[in-house]
């Protein structure tokens, strides 16, 4: 694997820790962006060879540990999400950057369904959900393009 497991590791505890402080803002106007989870996603989604289970299960428990959810909440999303995404693997190539965003926009909100279902049961809104849905489409979306067109801003121009 290209990317090593502790900087993967490394990234998803800092993500984490923005999605802590951004998420309390961002509450208020029923919006939830699961960047731990998105992070984990495109690693999974960028591998070469695809996570196994085992890991993606592991990745899963230290998030469960440092985010103090019950343990093995996110160790099963992790691991239902990398089955999904190794299984459409091959899939991805034929789909394009806004088709890709929206699966990455759907599997953020089912993310946000389903613990949001087990930690906060009483305040379950399909208004977060469905907002929440669009934003991290949009920023799917936009993550996506800035990758595809970067190298057009380092160029230079020579006239």
């Amino acid at each position: 694997m290209k990317d090593s497991l502790f900087k993967i590791l490394f990234l998803i505890v800092i993500a984490f820790n923005i999605e802590s402080y951004i998420n309390i803002f961002l509450s208020k106007f029923y919006i939830v962006i699961p960047l731990s989870f998105l992070t984990y996603s495109y690693f999974a989604y960028k591998s070469s060879i695809g996570f196994s289970s085992s890991s993606s299960f592991l990745f899963g428990l230290f998030v469960d540990l440092i985010s103090g959810t019950f343990i093995g909440l996110n160790a099963l999303v992790y691991s239902i999400s990398t089955y999904i995404i190794n299984s459409y693997r091959y899939v991805f190539r034929l789909f394009s950057y806004l088709q890709i965003s929206i699966f990455f926009g759907i599997i953020s909100t089912v993310y946000i369904g389903i613990t949001h279902l087990f930690i906060n049961l009483a305040n379950y809104s399909y208004l977060t959900l469905s907002i929440s849905f669009g934003i991290n489409t949009l920023l799917s979306l936009l993550i996506s393009v800035i990758r595809v067109y970067r190298p057009t801003f380092y160029k230079s121009r020579k006239l």
